[in-house]
């Protein structure tokens, strides 16, 4: 469990309207970017186990749409945002320091 705030890409790796999957303390988390804003999630679809990360980007919606069954999570909240999914993805806390896409605990 992520208890901390840790660095966990750089900002160039992550280019605008883009999304990648990074590892924190064995827990796996999507990060997006949209508009220069950062986002992290759970890469675990709550609904189907799918990864997040494989999925499709809404940047129009700041929503992420999950591989297997097409469930949606708002990237700001991880609220679901269309089914099948009904649980929502759990949602860090983003800070960027310089260079470093660094994320804490859980919101």
């Amino acid at each position: 469990m992520l208890n901390e705030f840790m660095v966990v890409a750089k900002v160039a790796q992550l280019k605008d309207n883009s999304m990648i999957n990074v590892v924190a303390e064995g827990e796996e988390i999507l990060l997006a970017k949209i508009a220069g804003e950062v986002y992290a999630l759970d890469d675990c679809c709550t609904h189907a186990l799918g990864m997040l990360s494989m999925g499709e980007l809404h940047a129009d919606t700041c929503e992420v749409q999950c591989p297997i069954h097409e469930g949606r999570f708002d990237l700001r909240t991880g609220e679901v945002t269309a089914p099948p999914a009904e649980e929502p993805v759990p949602a860090y806390v983003v800070r960027i320091e310089g260079d470093d896409i660094l994320v804490g605990p859980k919101s």
